[in-house]
């Protein structure tokens, strides 16, 4: 299943899985406003702990913060009223009442849903005798929701403009999908016209074998009866003939008029994306405004002066770009002024200005934008940084490239204080995840004494792309086509290895040759003839140059780019989804990521040779444990899609009946569970002599020491934490135990 598909899928069952979830949690608490028995309200209150706990998880999964914030609020509530330290008054159900409806509204992900869910929740820590009165959600007043009178313009919301963005594209794919029906239409009429001249040969030799004339004399020939079989034959011949033929007339003016229809559609279709592209287009300087407010509260009593200067602030970019943008500019115009820009005194001595420059450049390259931040100041002391990488122990090398790298690690710093603005190691390693996020690149350029430019590479917009679609271990992918350097087609012969490095070197310059499908982690496919040529995509990201081998090179189109959501926003190597003309879904990977991650793939997983075609390793078999629908199904999509075979069950009790039946080679199971909950499943587990020694890996909302060692001691072999969640921990989690 692939990762847009999920997606969708989750958002839909999650919107089942709160309605449920919300129903049981009113039900259980009118009943317990009722004033049930001491032994019935026990067993509602724990109910209601169960629906809380069982949301928060399935919220935690599809990234609906607000509302698991207030499930786990809400465990508070209830585990207070089920210990007798909340007294069950009808305002605190008042309350209770208006959160669920919040949460309701809160799922829409609209700003206003979730404030009203925030104010309910800050009414359950006031005084009970504070939260009396109306509690349910008040619509917005007419004047808060109306648009002013009078007004000369008009003013468009940046989400209507990408809802129409969003029906443009959808409008674009029916177009290319229309595409494809003319293109069906065509073909079945080239089919037509052999079948027609077929039976047209056929009737003649039909009417040479089945004669309808009368005997030449009485008595001979064919009986009356048979002459009236044979004459009904050749009518009926001639009636299917005649039928063909009008069949393929009006197939022929149904063409004609498709294809005027098709591009009447495709006018109209390309006419308004493009509008709409137009009116979503900023200059760059919007995203530029606040340099100079940022430059003087940096110099400002102190020993340095800067300014800083903006270049193609005319260069206009889509609105998504220049919202991505604006973080990372600002992070490193500040790292320019505040490391680079040396005090007044120093760069008199260095001969240079006393004013410090910043300079800020948009210019564009085809398909993409290139945005330098440059300062004149003092550069990088790749010496420094070595040392700070020895130290940190991440494998410094005397390759500048590689040491700039370092400099985007995580709370890596060479500044020797702490100031309000830098020396904690962070902002580097945020722009490039949020450039990388945008389908980016950073690249630096320094030079001691001189000066440092980090330039940006984005496209000019995130919702489209011209894409190259690949074959790689049985599976289409796309990359940006303005990555691309080149396309070859190599044989054994050009390939030689270097440093345990297969380069190709028949074709210009050498370049690293790595397996696309090996560095995505999927098998690569055998190759019938070893000796045949094999399909290259170079690709370019951050000035460096990487071959990767694939199974097919299947051409070049438009291709919109879908976004996997949060909860996917971590797969590696993926940019984004696509939907193909034919309906199938293409996943756009990332080419930085693929270039980074190919410099760093073991010797053995780079270009694997002598693959038996058509061997594939045995699949392994795994089964899932988790009452939340939602989670089940994500973690089926996740497992699945790394290649493993998956059952998926909705308790400990279903898992202890597959594992009996079917065995399997690990077991991934919910703490929170029906009938039979993670710790006993395990335990049950771990006595049983044909299970004993099967793999275990607990996932919880449950983050304290004490579960965590309650699920070890269980004998479960890992214990992993919902809201700290990265399939990449899973799934490495999962390679270490089998």
């Amino acid at each position: 299943m692939k990762e847009d598909e999920v997606s969708r899928r989750l958002a839909t069952i999650f919107e089942g899985e709160l309605q449920d979830h919300a129903r049981s949690i009113e039900r259980d608490l009118l009943a317990i406003e009722r004033g049930p028995e001491p032994a019935e309200m026990a067993e509602l209150c724990n109910s209601l702990l169960r629906s809380a706990h069982s949301l928060k998880g399935a919220a935690n999964v599809v990234g609906a913060q607000a509302i698991e914030a207030a499930c786990h609020r809400l465990e508070e509530v209830f585990q207070a009223l089920r210990d007798g330290r909340l007294a069950p008054e009808r305002t605190l159900f008042q309350t209770l009442l208006a959160v669920v409806d919040s949460m309701r509204q809160a799922h829409g992900g609209s700003e206003r849903g979730g404030d009203v869910l925030r104010g309910r929740l800050s009414q359950l820590d006031a005084d009970p005798s504070e939260t009396a009165g109306d509690p349910s959600p008040q619509p917005p007043s007419r004047a808060a929701i109306a648009a002013p009178r009078g007004e000369e313009g008009v003013r468009i919301a940046a989400t209507k403009l990408d809802s129409l963005l969003a029906q443009s594209e959808q409008l674009l794919v029916a177009r290319r999908r229309a595409d494809l029906q003319d293109g069906a239409l065509a073909e079945l009429r080239n089919r037509l016209g052999p079948w027609l001249a077929q039976w047209s040969e056929l009737e003649q030799s039909l009417a040479k074998a089945l004669p309808i004339a009368e005997p030449s004399r009485p008595g001979a020939g064919e009986d009356a009866a048979d002459l009236r079989r044979r004459r009904r034959i050749r009518r009926a011949l001639t009636g299917h003939a005649g039928d063909l033929r009008r069949i393929a007339q009006d197939l022929r003016g149904f063409g004609t008029r498709l294809g005027a229809d098709r591009r009447a559609l495709d006018q109209a279709a390309t006419a308004l994306d493009a509008d709409i592209r137009r009116v979503r287009m900023m200059p760059f300087a919007t995203v530029c405004d606040r340099f100079d407010r940022v430059s003087r509260d940096l110099t400002e009593g102190g020993d340095k002066q800067a300014r800083v200067v903006v270049a193609g602030g005319d260069v206009e970019l889509d609105r998504s770009v220049l919202e991505g943008l604006r973080d990372p500019l600002l992070h490193l115009v500040r790292n320019a002024i505040d490391h680079g820009v040396e005090p007044v005194t120093e760069r008199r001595r260095a001969g240079k200005s006393a004013v410090g420059e910043v300079a800020v450049t948009a210019r564009l390259r085809g398909m993409q934008v290139e945005i330098d931040v440059a300062d004149d100041g003092r550069g990088i002391d790749l010496a420094v940084v070595e040392q700070e990488a020895q130290r940190r122990g991440l494998g410094a090398t005397a390759r500048p490239p590689a040491l700039v790298d370092h400099l985007f690690q995580p709370g890596f710093s060479t500044s020797r204080s702490v100031t309000a603005v830098s020396g904690r190691g962070v902002g580097l390693d945020v722009v490039k995840s949020q450039v990388e996020a945008m389908r980016g690149s950073v690249d630096v350029v320094t030079e001691l004494g001189r000066g440092t430019r980090f330039r940006l590479t984005l496209p000019l917009t995130l919702t489209t792309i011209r894409g190259l679609l690949v074959r790689a271990g049985g599976n289409t992918f796309a990359v940006d086509a303005a990555s691309v350097r080149r396309l070859l087609r190599v044989t054994p012969e050009d390939i030689r290895s270097v440093d345990g490095w297969p380069m190709i070197t028949g074709q210009g310059p050498p370049t690293i040759l790595v397996s696309l499908a090996s560095s995505l982690g999927f098998d690569p496919a055998g190759r019938a003839d070893e000796r045949a040529k094999i399909p290259v995509v170079i690709l370019v990201a951050g000035g460096r140059e990487v071959a990767f081998a694939v199974d097919e090179l299947v051409g070049e189109q438009e291709l919109l780019v879908r976004n996997l959501g949060a909860r996917l926003r971590r797969v590696r190597h993926v940019a984004g989804g696509t939907i193909l003309p034919s309906g199938r879904i293409a996943l756009i990977l990332h080419a930085g990521d693929l270039v980074q991650g190919a410099l760093a793939l073991r010797e053995d997983q780079r270009f694997p040779t002598g693959t038996a075609a058509g061997a594939q390793p045995a699949r392994r078999h795994v089964v899932v444990a988790d009452d939340s629908v939602t989670t089940r199904t994500l973690m089926k999509a996740i497992l699945e899609g790394a290649g493993y075979d998956v059952v998926a069950v909705a308790d400990g009790m279903e898992a202890w009946r597959s594992l009996q039946d079917t065995g399997a080679d690990l077991l991934v199971s919910d703490v929170e569970m029906p009938r039979m909950d993670g710790f006993a499943l395990t335990e049950t587990v771990r006595g049983s002599p044909h299970l004993r020694d099967l793999p275990v890996i607990l996932m919880t909302s449950r983050e304290s020491e004490a579960d965590k060692a309650r699920g070890l001691h269980a004998g479960a072999n890992a214990y992993l934490v919902k809201s700290a969640f990265d399939q990449r921990v899973l799934l490495s989690t999962i390679e270490q135990l089998l």
